[in-house]
């Protein structure tokens, strides 16, 4: 089974043949760290531990007086584990652990006035988040149309269900 950010970084080898850098460049323009974990150097890494296991093919290019670039290729091997790696991720139920589940739980450390204003200041900070996860998302929409209306739709789900029980506490303990 491939992890989440080997399966992420597969997807876009599959949309096409690319080197890192591309492959870097839309993670960041499709928002992708707003729902994965991964750092720029992750990304040259793990194309390079997949090449090594023969899921991914390289190929190497020199273009004019530039240095020699790794262009990576999905073999077959990677192909199967793709998809065998998507099937169990849409059929499995995975463990919630979110912070906020913690520090709920240990709410009584604070007066009821200080666990307001944390949740409020959550609230507004998730506000903000939602918005600009919507530019983001309207941006990167002009570039790839229809792509990735499932998951906007999923995480937004989540936001908003966030948003609604926090306004709850807020009005509980208001």
């Amino acid at each position: 089974m491939l992890t989440n950010i080997e399966l992420i970084l597969l997807k876009f080898i599959k949309e096409r043949p690319s080197y890192a850098y591309e492959i870097e460049r839309m993670i960041d323009e499709r928002g992708i760290r707003n729902w994965v974990k991964i750092g720029g150097p992750t990304v040259y890494q793990v194309l390079d531990r997949l090449a090594k296991k023969d899921i991914l093919q390289v190929s190497l290019e020199k273009e004019g007086n530039m240095p020699q670039r790794k262009r990576y290729s999905l073999t077959a091997t990677g192909e199967e584990l793709c998809q065998i790696s998507a099937r169990k991720l849409l059929g499995n139920i995975e463990t919630y652990y979110f912070d906020l589940t913690v520090g709920l739980a240990c709410r009584f450390f604070l007066s009821e006035e200080e666990f307001r204003l944390n949740i409020q200041e959550r609230l507004d900070k998730l506000n903000i988040f939602v918005r600009d996860f919507n530019e983001e998302f309207n941006k990167a929409r002009e570039l790839y149309p229809d792509k990735r209306l499932l998951v906007r739709h999923y995480l937004l789900s989540h936001y908003k269900l966030e948003q609604e029980f926090l306004q709850e506490l807020i009005n509980d303990n208001g």
